[in-house]
């Protein structure tokens, strides 16, 4: 489908991920995994602000005070007026085989979080290629609980409207799975294949999604410089090529949530595909047809009797 498709920051991130619109600072946040860095990019100002990070940051969530970031270590408190970090739980995982990856904040405030397989030595990497660990949720007690199977690579965390349904995706079996979901308990049943895509390369696939106002989920398709927009039913409504190969991760942004932001990759490309491909690892913006849906930000759990 043809729409016209804007680069709003040459950011030549490796690895951009996790696009959210703060609407209290009118900023889009976003990270680059590996470098590894969070940032707010200002639309109005086009000027980008960046906080350094000790360790791979796989995601965040907006808190009422600062935001939750899950990094390779573990979950921290974030206080972007200092920069200062919070040390809130381990992470659910080995560290040295694995890396927190794809995550967000249920409308009801909990935290759920998703993993990948990168181990710190590299061969292995080929070695377990199915390896993987559960989507987790943080519990009271600051303790994390599986709720689901294992995943290799988790990616495209999004509710419905209503809340009552739950998007997940694991990229390495380019699959997108659908689950009931009970937004009081944070229950999740009835696990059914939602879209899988067939014929792609190995080492493409959904990646990051949200879902617009109208309960259409929309989905990067990483390596493929794709966005696809499904129905609730799982059928392809549209496709939106983009100018970039690795696009990662749509989020809905702006003061009335009409702007489709886009982040992307370039950690595959060598210095010289770079040169060539400057605009892939950039953030695009295009318009949305229908609006996204706000931000849920994160309520600590509360403790257990006797905690």
């Amino acid at each position: 489908m043809s729409v016209s498709i804007q680069e709003v920051l040459r950011a030549g991130a490796l690895n951009g991920e996790t696009p959210i619109w703060d609407d209290s600072s009118a900023c889009l946040l976003w990270v680059d995994v590996r470098k590894p860095s969070l940032h707010a990019f200002d639309p109005k100002t086009k000027t980008d602000r960046e906080w350094e990070m000790p360790a791979w940051i796989g995601c965040y969530g907006l808190a009422d005070q600062g935001l939750v970031v899950a990094l390779r270590t573990g979950l921290f408190g974030f206080d972007p007026k200092t920069g200062a970090l919070e040390f809130l739980a381990p992470p659910p995982y080995d560290p040295r085989r694995f890396t927190f990856n794809d995550g967000r904040i249920d409308p009801a405030g909990r935290f759920l979080a998703g993993t990948m397989y990168v181990p710190l030595k590299p061969g292995d990497q080929q070695k377990e290629r199915d390896h993987g660990t559960p989507l987790w949720r943080l519990e009271p007690g600051r303790t994390w609980a599986p709720r689901t199977q294992d995943v290799h690579t988790s990616n495209g965390l999004a509710w419905s409207p209503d809340g009552r349904r739950l998007y997940h995706s694991d990229t390495m079996r380019q699959k997108i799975w659908a689950w009931d979901y009970d937004p009081d308990s944070g229950d999740m049943t009835g696990r059914r294949t939602f879209v899988q895509l067939q014929d792609l390369p190995d080492g493409t696939g959904p990646d990051g999604a949200s879902v617009d106002g109208e309960g259409f989920y929309w989905c990067a398709i990483y390596g493929c410089g794709r966005l696809h927009r499904y129905d609730p039913d799982g059928r392809l409504e549209r496709e939106v090529v983009l100018p970039i190969r690795y696009p990662t991760m749509p989020a809905f942004g702006g003061a009335d949530l009409d702007v489709i932001y886009v982040t992307s990759a370039n950690w595959q490309l060598d210095p010289a595909e770079r040169r060539k491909a400057p605009m892939e690892g950039s953030i695009l913006a295009l318009p949305a047809p229908v609006s996204g849906l706000p931000t849920s930000r994160m309520i600590p759990p509360k403790p257990k009797d006797g905690q």
